[in-house]
């Protein structure tokens, strides 16, 4: 049987940190609305005495092995058989926009479809959280409130539904090594107060709000760490205010940025321009 999947981008309109656990990992406190880009799976499950997975993927710079999320996921999905993956790429990998997380959602619930549902989404969630933090969000989707170290999420109010453009140029940025300059900046977050003024207007803002008041409140705790290592993010927020953007920021740790716009006309013409410097850029908007 075979199962055509879409994993959906995120992109993070708050993220800051709570506290530095005694583990190493961080508590955070983010804000993550599932956006239209998406990639497309093609996954298949056929009867097997044991167990094999295969992954092909359109881009070529993509693990297609054990390393890929992907392949993760259908190894640790309880099912016994030849496993076929095909990955349609458009998310940007390395970038803060949970492409490799959204990826292993989707293989996890197009191999639940298969078995007919056998798995609750909460018991889905449980073994997307094995995988990386990011997963259980790429499963539920929407708009979540986000704590803990990614495991603890809340559904809110989306984002109001305005054109969405995200871009990203050059190499991405090493999660963990972001998270060292932090904990160097802000002396392992002891005394940090994170902006939950900001989270909270986020969180309660009106439909009917305008894309400049809402990204007065938008919030990216990483940006002061990574922006000056990696100048393409800078250029992409310049471009990106230049074709009238309301407000451009860094998802997660990078290196991708996200700019909102009052209309579809100013975004389309920010993913024009920002194509001719040779950027990667995408049109989207937010989805449920």
């Amino acid at each position: 049987m075979t199962v055509t999947a879409f994993a959906y981008a995120k992109i993070n309109l708050f993220l800051d940190i709570e506290s530095r656990r005694d583990d190493g990992y961080h508590n955070i406190l983010s804000f993550m609305q599932r956006i239209s880009l998406k990639d497309t799976l093609e996954v298949s499950a056929e009867p097997s005495d044991t167990k094999s997975i295969e992954i092909s993927c359109s881009d070529k710079t993509i693990p297609c092995d054990e390393k890929n999320l992907a392949y993760k996921a259908a190894n640790i999905y309880p099912i016994t058989a030849k496993i076929t993956i095909d990955i349609e790429k458009n998310i940007p990998s390395s970038a803060g926009l949970a492409g490799g997380s959204a990826d292993a959602a989707a293989v996890l619930v197009a191999l639940n479809e298969i078995c007919e549902n056998k798995l609750s989404t909460s018991e889905l969630c449980a073994l997307g959280a094995k995988l990386g933090a990011d997963v259980p969000f790429c499963i539920t989707g929407g708009a979540c409130l986000v704590e803990g170290i990614g495991d603890i999420l809340t559904a809110t109010k989306p984002m109001p539904y305005l054109p969405i453009v995200v871009a990203k140029k050059g190499e991405g940025m090493s999660t963990p090594a972001a998270y060292r300059a932090l904990d160097e900046k802000h002396s392992d977050f002891v005394g940090y107060i994170p902006r939950k003024d900001l989270l909270e207007r986020l969180t309660s803002a009106d439909e009917t709000i305008s894309a400049t008041k809402y990204c007065e409140s938008l919030f990216n705790v990483f940006e002061d760490v990574v922006e000056p290592k990696r100048t393409n993010v800078t250029l992409i927020k310049e471009i990106m205010k230049s074709c009238e953007a309301a407000g451009a920021m860094m998802s997660g740790s990078g290196t991708s940025v996200f700019g909102i716009f009052d209309s579809e006309t100013a975004a389309a013409a920010s993913v024009e321009a920002l194509r001719r410097q040779g950027v990667d850029a995408h049109l989207c908007y937010p989805h449920k």
